[in-house]
């Protein structure tokens, strides 16, 4: 297992809207299923930021951050929702539904993403984020464009 925070082949990636990253996405599902710098495939990556952003407009089973982690980041929100997320980051045990399955694969990935993408044209993203709290749909926008840099700044075209 790699360590991520000391990979170096990694894409540099800003995306403003979620469009920005359903672009990215469909750039990359373009060509052959992309090569993945990390730990995680290429499919568990993109099946993972789709959950995430699925569980903020479905909502997150009843799970909460520890209240130090909960307290330092709602301290540093402005921060977290503008800066660039750092990888490394190991999921405590009870957020274990965040996890990729390993046998998804990139069409499957690929076409949950756009599902999942899909239920914005309808609804928000309204519910509690199980670290920061309350969240604003924008909010919301900013906080899956910075895990979705990080996560796919791991992915490379094929």
């Amino acid at each position: 297992m790699s360590r991520t925070r000391e990979i170096t082949d990694r894409r540099e990636l800003y995306f403003n809207s979620m469009g920005d990253i359903l672009d990215d996405v469909e750039y990359l599902a373009a060509g052959d299923p992309p090569r993945s710098a990390g730990n995680w495939t290429s499919a568990q990556i993109v099946q993972h930021v789709a959950t995430v952003i699925d569980c903020s407009i479905e909502g997150f089973p009843a799970v909460r951050a520890a209240l130090p982690v909960r307290i330092i980041c709602r301290l540093l929100r402005k921060r977290i929702l503008t800066t660039p997320m750092k990888p490394g980051l190991n999921l405590p045990r009870r957020f274990a539904f965040l996890l990729p399955e390993s046998r998804s694969t990139w069409d499957e990935a690929v076409d949950r993403f756009r599902m999942v993408l899909t239920k914005l044209d309808t609804q928000r993203m309204t519910h509690r984020s199980p670290v920061l709290g309350r969240v604003s749909h924008e909010q919301w926008v900013q906080l899956h464009c910075r895990h979705a840099e990080m996560h796919f700044s791991f992915m490379h075209p094929a």
